[in-house]
């Protein structure tokens, strides 16, 4: 599969949290897509959710470029997780739009290095994973 989400968790007592159970949903959902065709093509976007606790956050807002795997074509982006989003009844909205977040983010920088990705087949891909319209996040 061409799009990869997962979490870095620093406190075991995150496992049961609506951010996880919606990252968990939304990565088995992708799993069953996985005969898409842009799910069998490289480059491969990889989106790791790094969740807050009281030990450990993460040091900047928003998303960021991790690193690039020139070798296996994998990009690999970051997502700082708000406190409040750990809890939030909106958490699966949450994810989707850092999904697209994360598209539009590796659009950008697959351009800059003249490496094709199809971030209209990646976004399709994610309309699929998601029936819930994504207004409001809070």
């Amino acid at each position: 599969m061409t799009l990869h989400i997962g979490s870095m968790m620093p406190d075991r007592s995150l496992d049961e949290s609506a951010l996880v159970q919606a990252i968990t949903k939304v990565a088995t959902d992708l799993g069953r897509l996985r005969d898409q065709p842009v799910q069998k093509r490289t480059p491969t976007l990889d989106i790791v959710f790094l969740l807050p606790s009281q030990q450990e956050k993460a040091d900047f807002v928003g998303l960021r470029l991790h690193s690039f795997d020139t070798a296996g074509q994998i990009l690999r982006i970051e997502s700082a997780v708000p406190e409040k989003m750990v809890t939030s009844i909106h958490a699966e909205r949450f994810v989707i739009a850092i999904m697209l977040d994360a598209i539009d983010a590796a659009s950008e920088f697959f351009s800059e290095q003249h490496i094709l990705f199809d971030a209209p087949e990646h976004l399709a891909l994610v309309g699929l994973v998601s029936t819930k319209e994504l207004s409001s996040i809070n």
